[in-house]
């Protein structure tokens, strides 16, 4: 039931991302506003997934999160639709922002309760994936015949239809341990997990600061047409899903912490092969996007779920999110910032970053549980 509703979520977000910033093209927002949209959206999620997976932790209800987020979520999307105002549309979205941040520390909390933890959280990560690789099919199929309105309306309907499968979900009681509750922060210090934190914010500062410009890039350097873009980029999700399963199940036979590590260090070199003046370049480079994102986030997610208890995952795993939205906040803008020197400056740059954060998490991060 959490895969069905995760790819269902999953699309209709996915796909609103791309959809706010052509509605505000079309209302004639200028491209700082644009810009703004984003930063605007990473800093809300970065304070909203840490609060919401506090508060999760401490009611333990992590259902009532997932559902509530949906509901939420789903009833203020139609607003892009009729709005027509580029400011209204930003506090709109940090509205949407802040419900959304319910929703992942709950249902990463949820994954670790599976009897194979690695499991779980290969089956949420693909879920995402897969519904992001929908959300680029169909957003192409849907505009060649219906207007900008209609889409958000259709994906606002494929985000509230995503509650159903979620009221199917069941959640296991757990006993709270008193002792573990108030140790949070001491053992994110003690045990270098602050480490894999930063190198998360890093790898994300990298990644997302890299494809911040990357239509621009591809068209003016490649040539490339919009509909090859799309395809292009779709290499991403189409590479996650075997991904996700694969280091899910390696991850069951050595450390979490090296498979992080691991997809780290692949991401690195995901902005220096986007340098390569060949036609295949781009192609590699998200083909290295989607393996490496799934070493990572699995890597992640299991280092995290085998370290804390249950009712401290939703922190755990929130503050993950956050980091990775903070890197994704910073990013584009320092991308844009550098590639006004140029786009050789702004990918080594950014590729540095992530090496830099592979670095921080190998020697930092202790081993062991």
């Amino acid at each position: 039931m959490l895969f069905l509703t995760n790819v269902l979520r999953s699309m209709g977000t996915m796909s609103f991302n791309l959809l706010i910033q052509l509605r505000m093209k079309e209302i004639g927002a200028t491209l700082f506003l644009i810009g703004l949209l984003s930063s605007l959206q990473g800093a809300m999620n970065t304070f909203s997934n840490v609060f919401w997976g506090r508060i999760s932790d401490k009611i333990g209800k992590r259902k009532v999160f997932i559902i509530l987020s949906l509901v939420l979520a789903s009833a203020f999307y139609p607003l892009y639709a009729v709005i027509d105002v580029p400011s209204a549309i930003l506090i709109v979205s940090m509205i949407i922002a802040f419900f959304n941040g319910m929703y992942p520390p709950a249902a990463m909390a949820l994954s670790s309760t599976a009897k194979r933890m690695s499991l779980g959280f290969s089956l949420y990560n693909s879920s995402n994936s897969l519904g992001m690789l929908l959300s680029r099919i169909s957003i192409g199929f849907l505009l060649m015949f219906m207007d900008l309105k209609l889409a958000f309306v259709f994906f606002s309907i494929v985000v509230a239809v995503s509650v159903i499968p979620a009221l199917g979900l069941k959640e296991e009681k757990i006993q709270k341990k008193k002792e573990e509750d108030f140790h949070f922060g001491r053992k994110v210090m003690e045990h270098g997990i602050w480490a894999l934190y930063l190198g998360s914010l890093l790898r994300q500062m990298g990644t997302s600061g890299s494809m911040s410009l990357i239509a621009v890039y591809l068209n003016e350097r490649f040539h490339y047409s919009a509909s090859t873009i799309g395809f292009v980029t779709a290499v991403n999700p189409l590479i996650q899903i075997p991904s996700h399963f694969f280091f899910g199940k390696l991850v069951e036979k050595t450390d979490p912490k090296f498979i992080s590590v691991l997809g780290i260090f692949m991401s690195s070199l995901v902005p220096f092969l986007m340098m390569i003046p060949e036609n295949w370049a781009p192609v590699l480079a998200y083909a290295f996007l989607g393996a490496s994102f799934g070493a990572f986030i699995n890597g992640s997610n299991n280092f995290l779920g085998r370290r804390f208890h249950y009712l401290q995952r939703g922190r755990a795993l929130g503050l993950l999110s956050s980091a990775r939205f903070l890197g994704a906040t910073i990013g584009p803008f320092l991308a844009g910032l550098l590639a006004e020197k140029s786009y050789s400056l702004m990918f080594s740059t950014l590729g540095l970053a992530v090496l830099s954060g592979g670095i921080v998490v190998l020697l930092f991060t202790k081993d062991g549980d």
